[in-house]
């Protein structure tokens, strides 16, 4: 398959699973019925793995047009999206943790509300991460290739 093929493809399923986890959201907060609360805590994994896929698909091709402002900049990008990979991936194991030790702390209103505002800022900060690394490095290749004129 074509590198577009797959970005688009990432880009489709990232798009599903935000609204299926914001249906399930729905349904748990209106309904309060089981499908609800699978529905909502089934799809988080599953977008944990494309937001990963989508942050390993930018980092994966890097930036060799400088040895030492490039990697500067993959530095940066891999300290932020790491952080906040690790800090997400916490706090959807501590409720799963909790979760052994008291019933139904998946099903209180206020953990779902706000773990979704924690998917919510998760994304946030792995998308500026991106956007603030791109930016970065189109500075650098402009600067780059603009001296050699």
């Amino acid at each position: 398959m074509k590198r577009k093929t797959k970005k688009i493809i990432k880009n489709i399923t990232m798009v599903l699973l935000n609204i299926l986890v914001v249906v399930g959201l729905l349904l748990v907060l209106v309904f309060k019925n089981n499908y609800g609360y699978s529905l909502y805590y089934t799809f988080i994994p599953f977008l944990i793995v494309v937001i990963i896929s989508i942050i390993q698909r930018w980092s994966s091709r890097g930036l060799n047009a400088d040895t030492e402002e490039s990697k500067v900049i993959q530095r940066s990008f891999d300290d932020t999206t790491t952080l906040s990979t690790v800090f997400f991936a916490l706090i959807y194991l501590t409720i799963q943790g909790l979760e052994c030790w008291k019933e139904n702390i998946t099903h209180q209103p206020i953990v779902i509300i706000c773990f979704f505002f924690a998917i919510v800022i998760y994304e946030l900060f792995t998308y500026l991460a991106i956007y603030n690394a791109k930016k970065e490095t189109a500075k650098l290749v402009e600067k780059k290739y603009n001296k050699k004129k």
